[in-house]
């Protein structure tokens, strides 16, 4: 089996992460100086918790989703949409001014699909290359995710400095753009369809038993929430995004349910 430094597969979906972490970086950047020149500090963590609270909320449901309909179709879709919302938001701003209702809604939305790009990013790896390998591709996701928190906020800095939050939350847009193009070149490996039986559940059973199992273990829900909450200052932990989307599954246990990858 090909090394995950040298398999083109796993340095697209590298490079595809990476623009993520950093475009990330952009935009909270972005959002936090436009919520504070337009309103004050005040606001500008309330703007901040609005969209802190869909993501905390919602997660464990996104992982249902990337369990239920792939986890490459779901990065892929929700990327398009922080895209487009994004920049959107980007052009509204360059020709209307930053508002403090607009950087809400941008807020709600943005961590409202955050939720469920978090759990199908990080169950990715899996899929992308061998058991023998994912220790090397978690590390270079963990260096991946320490280059993009260095050199983010200095590049998101120099953009606003340059173009005011319109160019930030441009430049942001266009990072996750380049993700999205590298991630549709990314190929996954098939996931088995496990043959149907009495084991068949829904999506609202996978909710429940993730709900359940994240009541029985203290350790994983209070790693869940502190994650999610700290989300704006430091971007995609390594382990963070597989926890909601797998913990269905170690709930529930072995079941025939059929996946679609």
């Amino acid at each position: 089996m090909t090394a995950a430094q040298r398999d083109a597969n796993v340095l697209r979906w590298l490079g595809a992460y990476t623009a993520s972490v950093t475009g990330d970086v952009t935009y909270f950047l972005a959002l936090t100086w436009a919520a504070t020149r337009t309103a004050g500090p005040a606001q500008a963590g309330a703007v901040l918790a609005a969209g802190a609270v869909p993501r905390a909320l919602l997660m464990l449901g996104g992982g249902v989703v990337a369990d239920r309909f792939g986890a490459r179709r779901v990065v892929v879709v929700s990327d398009l949409v922080r895209c487009a919302v994004i920049l959107t938001a980007a052009a509204f701003i360059w020709l209307a001014g930053a508002q403090l209702w607009l950087l809400y809604v941008l807020a709600v939305v943005f961590g409202t699909v955050d939720a469920l790009f978090m759990p199908a990013v990080g169950a990715l790896p899996t899929q992308l290359t061998g058991p023998d390998q994912l220790a090397r591709v978690q590390g270079m996701r963990s260096l991946s995710i320490r280059f993009s928190n260095a050199v983010g906020p200095m590049a998101g800095a120099l953009v606003l400095a340059a173009g005011g939050a319109a160019g930030a939350f441009g430049a942001s847009g266009l990072l996750f753009c380049g993700s999205l193009v590298l991630l549709i070149a990314v190929r996954v490996r098939p996931v088995p369809d496990a043959p149907a039986g009495p084991g068949l559940t829904t999506a609202r059973q996978d909710f429940r038993a993730g709900l359940r199992y994240l009541r029985e273990n203290t350790s994983c829900r209070m790693s869940r929430t502190s994650r999610a909450s700290r989300t704006s200052c430091s971007r995609r932990q390594p382990s963070a995004a597989s926890v909601s989307g797998p913990v269905s599954r170690a709930a529930a246990g072995p079941r025939g349910r059929p996946r679609t990858g």
